[in-house]
């Protein structure tokens, strides 16, 4: 099909390898992930949950974000200033409390 026939994206068939490159990485900035608004209502939630978990010592689900997914971490916690510290199973992670969107105080079996 020629460009008089109405296809006016035959003659579009070379691309340069730098323009390439810049569309491949527009498509991943467009598919990365972004990082959800957490309201100020939410915000107080999860502030009541933290410090009740650390007075009372009970474990919590802490839902973390990062780009690729959310990452959710169950255990006790610590707060030493921006940073939140989960006691898992498998060891302490330190986590940025401005990457945490959610907290959930784990139910006791």
């Amino acid at each position: 099909m020629n460009i008089r026939d109405g296809n006016i994206f035959e003659a579009m068939r070379l691309v340069l390898p730098e323009h390439r490159a810049l569309m491949v990485h527009i498509q991943r900035e467009r598919a990365r992930r972004k990082r959800p608004a957490v309201t100020e209502e939410r915000l107080e939630e999860m502030q009541y949950a933290l410090s009740e978990a650390i007075r009372e010592g009970r474990a919590v689900r802490v839902t973390v974000f990062t780009p690729e997914r959310d990452v959710v971490l169950v255990g006790r916690v610590s707060v030493h200033g921006r940073e939140l510290r989960v006691r898992t199973v498998n060891g302490v992670r330190v986590v940025d409390v401005r990457d945490v969107i959610g907290v959930e105080r784990e139910i006791d079996k």
